[in-house]
């Protein structure tokens, strides 16, 4: 991370120190092969705190190897050496990393074969790299060749154990987020990146031919190996200057340890078994030749990594065969399913998405099966969405149809208040809440002459469109009839026959209606099965209870019987339908006559527009948000001369 404090960068360069200083303590007890080395796992620490940690993490390895080596007693040209030769054995895995295009450039995770493979190249360049830089300077101590099966043995040795351990340490360090830093991208470098290139492989052919001079000469360290030695590091120093200019991709990973991690995971706790496995048989059967300590090292390393070689190229080509035919395969139909539904990338072509899947798809594998039934799976939502699509906009088209014919039936019932500005003999107030877009309740008010005033109320079986279409029907038969100047009993008589006629949907109409005398406050009014209407007079609302006759459109030929009352100044007539009492609340409970007829008592003598609204407060407190399940109707009338 760049944007990490040098505090931060500084603990991290003290905590990669003790961690090389302690274990390379710890095992240069077991391994003393050589008088200023040890082999052992501390090889493997470097150059994956480099690779983790840049500079920072190479500059603490070093400091651990230089501790541990003074501690040793080692002396100064070695230590010293030594503490350069472990910064650029830790800090060119870094380098070489974000350099190498192998695979995705992300910071170091083994989530892929092709950063695996990347990784062992880097671990094989690096180990070669350290060994043939000690190996130069045994060699100018005198105490082994440079090239010999001992510096063999050290490149062995530092591949094998950063190959085990490190492969570990990345996966654990990704698994629980630790943080890597990440080099500074140069877009306009100085020094063209091409350069540094020729001069790593000028350095490489430097040694090459450096190693085959001493190879085929008995001169040992002269002017010229010093010279080839001094330009191949000087050259490689060199070379992690490089500047990168290759974007580092930021990638978020959805799963904590891929696939391929786990099966490395469980190759390389495989190989540690073989190692030990192999390395005590070597340990036991090499013993018995009585050879030296450096010889017996190097006879068990050699047979160690034989094995290791052989196992490890293996496991690589199943790796690779897993990720080809099953990982890669899954995460794409995995992400072919994410963008199909998040659309992020922008794939809206069901046919795309169908040839992106035809690449898995086969009846030869599970895998393949998956994309098949992927396959069908989108050719089945394809037909779906196009039917749900025909359904959906019949549907708005229905609703908007819905919508103007409840608008219609609004404007079918009359709702200017006040009714009638110019008489004052009486007042008129009325109320309609439908419980879907068009119900079948229905009111009605109107002056079939000067002296006489007629109400109605009524509800229709059922709700919906049926029930407002047979609502219109008879609401206009019973005006047309009232304007006739019939008796109420003749008019619901006249009109229940013409509903029956061809009433196939048997479907009928619950009335009340009424028909007052201005001047005299004669109220003549008839029922046809409806609910019975409330009196108010100066003590208080009361039910104005009658006789019902049949419903409307029920049956033919009904003769229905009127009463008569006579109205008196103040006195009111309430109408209303059973969506009133039969409003239901969370229980089940009814809201009722009882609380009805409450509800009218409470505000009585309030005006006949704050009576309704009253009573539709009540309502809904009583429900409670329940849903409203039938059309709630109410009229009040009040008679004033």
């Amino acid at each position: 991370m760049n944007d990490l404090s040098i505090k931060s960068k500084i603990k991290t360069l003290i905590i990669c120190s003790i961690i090389v200083f302690a274990t390379k303590f710890l095992f240069q007890y077991f391994y003393p092969a050589l008088s200023i080395s040890e082999l052992g796992p501390a090889s493997a620490l470097p150059p994956i705190l480099g690779l983790m940690f840049g500079a920072w993490g190479a500059a603490g390895a070093a400091f651990g190897y230089l501790f541990a080596d003074i501690s040793a007693g080692r002396p100064p040209e070695i230590y010293i050496v030594n503490f350069f030769i472990q910064f650029l054995y830790a800090y060119i895995p870094y380098k070489l990393w974000y350099t190498l295009k192998i695979g995705e450039n992300t910071t170091p995770r083994l989530d892929t074969v092709k950063h695996l493979l990347k990784f062992v190249i880097i671990m094989f360049i690096t180990a070669v790299f350290l060994a043939a830089f000690l190996g130069f300077l045994m060699d100018g101590l005198g105490m082994y060749d440079l090239v010999s099966l001992t510096t063999l043995v050290f490149a062995l040795n530092n591949f094998d154990f950063s190959i085990m351990f490190g492969s570990l340490i990345i996966i654990a360090a990704n698994y629980y987020g630790l943080k890597m830093y990440k080099p500074k991208i140069s877009k306009n470098p100085l020094i063209p990146p091409k350069i540094f290139n020729f001069i790593v492989i000028l350095a490489i052919v430097i040694a090459i031919i450096n190693i085959i001079i001493t190879t085929v000469s008995d001169l040992g360290i002269n002017i010229w190996t010093v010279l080839a030695a001094t330009l191949s590091y000087s050259f490689a120093v060199i070379y992690i200057l490089k500047p990168l200019t290759n974007e580092i991709i930021d990638k978020k990973f959805e799963i904590k340890i891929s696939l391929t991690e786990k099966l490395i995971i469980i190759f390389i706790t495989t190989g540690m078994i073989i190692a030990l496995v192999t390395g005590l048989r070597s340990i036991f059967t090499i013993n018995l030749l009585g050879m030296d300590n450096l010889h017996f090292w190097e006879s068990v390393y050699l047979n160690i990594t034989l094995i290791l070689s052989i196992f490890y190229m293996s496991s690589i080509g199943f790796l690779w065969y897993v990720e080809k035919n099953i990982t890669i395969p899954i995460e794409s139909i995995s992400n072919i399913a994410r963008n199909y539904v998040s659309d992020s990338q922008g794939i809206t072509d069901d046919n795309d998405i169908i040839s992106k899947c035809e690449e898995y798809s086969t009846p030869d594998s599970e895998v393949g099966i998956l994309a098949l039934s992927f396959q069908k799976m989108i050719k089945d939502l394809k037909s779906y969405i196009e039917n749900l699509e025909e359904v959906t906009a019949e549907k708005e088209r229905i609703n908007t149809e819905l919508l103007v014919a409840q608008k219609i039936q609004a404007d079918m019932l009359p709702r200017k208040f006040p009714a009638f500005p110019g008489r004052d003999e009486f007042d008129i107030y009325a109320k309609n809440i439908p419980a879907k877009e068009v119900g079948g309740d229905f009111y009605d008010f109107f002056l079939i002459d000067d002296t006489h005033l007629a109400i109605v109320i009524g509800d229709v079986s059922g709700k919906g469109v049926p029930a407002a279409l047979f609502m219109v029907i008879a609401k206009t038969l019973i005006k047309n009839q009232a304007q006739l100047g019939k008796n109420p009993d003749d008019i619901f008589m006249t009109v229940n026959n013409q509903l029956y006629d061809g009433n196939d949907e048997n479907m009928f109409v619950t009335a009340w209606m009424g028909i007052l005398d201005i001047e005299t406050g004669q109220f003549t009014y008839v029922n046809a099965g409806h609910n019975p209407p409330l009196l108010y007079k100066k003590n208080g609302y009361k039910w104005l209870k009658s006789r019902p006759g049949f419903v409307l459109a029920g049956m033919e030929n009904i003769n229905y019987i009127q009463n008569q009352i006579t109205l008196k100044s103040g006195d009111r007539i309430f109408l209303y339908t059973d969506g009133v009492t039969e409003a239901t609340n969370c229980d089940n409970k009814l809201f009722g006559d009882l609380r009805l007829l409450e509800s009218l008592n409470d505000v009585k003598t309030h005006e006949i527009k704050e009576v309704l609204s009253h009573v539709k407060e009540k309502i809904d407190i009583f429900v409670d948000g329940r849903k409203q399940f039938d059309d709630i109707t109410m009229l009040l009338m009040e008679y004033k001369k």
